[in-house]
């Protein structure tokens, strides 16, 4: 099933973003800017299995579930978005289909900016 919800964000680069999405139900989260009627993407995370392959990564444990984050402003990084005054933000989370319910399921993120004045 998925999950949508509407908020605004006023005047930031956003430099950091991570979903909340309960593994393993989750397959993906999605977190688009929508000022100008038509959403734009600005991350979308999906769910990552480790493979065991421990030897040339201590991190990748077999079956372990990552959801890694979206990242902005740094070597190697894309610009930061701006987000003018009362950005309209959407974000959808997709999970699976189970049979348990599973309660306290949301599309929330963590996100990380750096504020600016209205004018910049």
């Amino acid at each position: 099933h998925t999950i949508t919800y509407h908020w605004s964000i006023d005047n930031k680069s956003l430099i950091y973003a991570g979903g909340h999405c309960h593994a393993p139900s989750c397959l993906d989260i999605s977190l688009y800017r929508n000022d100008t009627g038509t959403p734009q993407l600005l991350c979308r995370q999906a769910t990552k299995y480790g493979a065991g392959d421990v030897k040339h990564d201590k991190f990748d444990e077999a079956d372990f579930v990552a959801l890694p984050p979206c990242l902005w402003e740094g070597e190697g990084l894309d610009p930061a978005p701006w987000l003018g005054p009362k950005t309209p933000m959407v974000s959808v989370k997709r999970n699976r289909n189970t049979r348990l319910g599973h309660f306290g399921e949301m599309a929330s993120w963590q996100m990380r900016g750096i504020p600016f004045p209205a004018h910049r």
